[in-house]
C-alpha cells in the first residue's frame, strides 16, 4: 500500500524542482558580446526616476513586470503591482540575489532549488534571431556564475532559442557539461510554424538534450507570443482590462486568469501527448522530461484516456508500440503545487506513482506561499508512506536533475 496512517515524516529533504529567477536589472550586459551589449536586457532609469526595461529595440515601462516578483507580498501589494504602482527596484532581493534567496529557503527548510527563468520564458518572437542567441548565451553565462555563489544549493536551467532547434541544440552543447546547469527550459508550444512537437524539425533539440544528459523542463507561459493555446484560441485580448494588446502575437495579454487557466494546461496536454504517443520519447529513449506549473491532478485521467485511445485507435499511430502511460512512467515527471488535494491519489495510481512526482515553490512569483510552503506540502503528502513522502519531497528532484 502507498498510503498509511503514520504521522508525516519529520526529516524530509525538501528540494524545489521549479523555482525562478527574476532576471537582474543590471549585469547581463557584462556577459554579452560587444556588438549586442546595448541591446541585451537591462534596466534604465530616466531623469524623472521612471524605470524602463530595455531589450533589443523595445523600451517598456518596468513596473508592468513587478508582479512576477511578488511572492510573499500581501494581496494588496500584488494588486498594486498588477496596476503598475510598484517599481521594479522594489522587488524582494531574493529575486536575483543569492543571499536573500538562501535566507528565504532556510525559513522553509528547503535544501536546494532549481531555477527557471521568468521574463526569458518569453522573448523569442520579439527580437531578431542573432539577438535571441546572444541573449540566451549571456543569460546562461550569468546564471552559471550566479548559482555557483550558492555553495551547491541553487542549480540553473538553461534557456535556448527554441524557435530555431538547430541553434537551441548548439547552445545545449555549449553549456551542457557545466555542473551548474542541470536542465533545459522549453515552452510547451509548437514554436516552429505550428508544427506538432513530434515533427522532425524539433529533433536537434531533443537529441542535444539527450546526449548532454540534461532533462527538458516544459514550462508554460500565459502569453500569445508563440503558437499555442493563447494565440490559437484568441485568449490574449478579451477586453477584460485596459492593458493594451497590440496584436495576436504580442507578449502582453489583457488578462491573466483565462490565459493561465486555459492556455497552460492545454499547451501542456498537447505537448505531453505528442511526446509520449507521437514517438518522440520512443526515438529518444534516454531523454527525460518534466511537465511543470500546470498543476498535476489532470495527469491520471489524461494517461488513462491516452491508454484507452491507444487500445482503440492504435492502428492510427504506427510508432506507438507500448501503452503511453508506460512511456510516461519511464521518462517523465509531473510537478504539483504543495496544496493539491489530488497529489496522494496520483502517487497511489499505477499510471503515475510516487516516483514520478515533483513539487515547486514557484518562488518568487505571486502564487508562491513563502513562508509556509514546505509545511503545506508535508501536510498534503502525510497520508503516504514515509518512503513516498521522501521521494516527493526531494529524492525525485535529485534524480531528475542529477543533483
Amino acid at each position: 500500500m502507498t498510503t498509511t496512517d503514520a504521522a508525516p515524516a519529520t526529516d524530509l529533504d525538501f528540494v524545489d524542482a521549479d523555482g525562478h529567477i527574476v532576471e537582474p536589472p543590471f549585469g547581463l550586459q557584462d556577459y554579452a558580446p560587444a556588438a549586442f551589449r546595448d541591446r541585451i536586457y537591462h534596466l534604465e532609469v530616466d531623469d524623472a526616476g521612471e524605470e524602463w526595461v530595455v531589450h533589443g529595440d523595445q523600451r517598456m515601462a518596468a513596473n508592468v513586470f513587478t508582479l512576477c516578483g511578488t511572492g510573499g507580498f500581501t494581496d494588496e501589494e500584488r494588486i498594486r503591482s498588477h496596476k503598475g504602482e510598484l517599481k521594479f527596484s522594489e522587488l524582494q532581493g531574493g529575486c536575483w540575489n543569492v543571499k536573500p534567496r538562501l535566507a528565504d529557503m532556510d525559513r522553509d527548510a528547503i535544501t536546494q532549488s532549481v531555477l527557471y527563468p521568468t521574463l526569458f520564458l518569453s522573448f523569442q518572437s520579439q527580437h531578431p534571431a542573432d539577438l535571441v542567441v546572444a541573449q540566451c548565451q549571456a543569460y546562461n553565462d550569468w546564471l552559471t556564475d550566479h548559482v555557483a555563489e550558492s555553495g551547491g544549493r541553487l542549480h540553473g536551467i538553461a534557456v535556448v532559442p527554441q524557435r530555431d532547434p538547430e541553434a537551441a541544440a548548439a547552445e545545449i552543447r555549449r553549456v551542457g557539461s557545466r555542473p551548474e546547469i542541470v536542465g533545459v527550459q522549453v515552452r510547451p508550444n509548437p514554436a516552429v510554424d505550428w508544427k506538432p512537437m513530434n515533427d522532425a524539425a524539433y529533433d536537434p533539440l531533443w537529441r542535444a538534450a539527450s546526449e548532454a544528459g540534461l532533462p527538458i523542463g516544459f514550462h508554460p507561459l500565459m502569453s500569445a507570443d508563440l503558437p499555442g493555446a493563447v494565440q490559437g484560441l484568441r485568449l490574449a485580448n478579451l477586453g477584460t482590462s485596459d492593458i493594451p494588446v497590440q496584436d495576436e502575437a504580442d507578449i502582453a495579454v489583457d488578462n491573466i486568469f483565462f490565459t493561465q487557466m486555459i492556455g497552460n494546461p492545454v499547451d501542456m496536454m498537447n505537448t505531453l501527448t505528442f511526446l509520449v504517443a507521437g514517438g518522440v520519447l520512443t526515438r529518444f529513449p534516454d531523454l527525460t522530461v518534466a511537465f511543470l506549473e500546470t498543476n498535476g491532478g489532470w495527469i491520471v485521467p489524461w494517461l488513462e484516456r491516452l491508454d484507452h485511445h491507444a487500445h482503440i485507435y492504435g492502428w492510427d499511430v504506427p510508432w506507438l508500440k507500448e501503452e503511453p502511460s508506460a512511456i510516461f512512467r519511464r521518462q517523465c515527471y509531473i510537478s504539483f503545487d504543495a496544496d493539491e488535494s489530488t497529489l496522494p491519489f496520483t502517487a497511489a495510481s499505477p499510471l503515475v506513482g510516487a516516483d514520478r512526482i515533483i513539487w515547486a515553490t514557484d518562488y518568487p512569483h505571486p502564487d508562491a506561499k513563502i513562508p509556509g510552503i514546505t509545511a503545506e506540502l508535508a501536510e498534503t503528502i502525510s497520508p503516504l508512506s514515509v518512503e513516498d513522502q521522501r521521494l516527493i519531497a526531494g529524492a525525485n528532484a535529485r534524480t531528475l536533475y542529477g543533483i
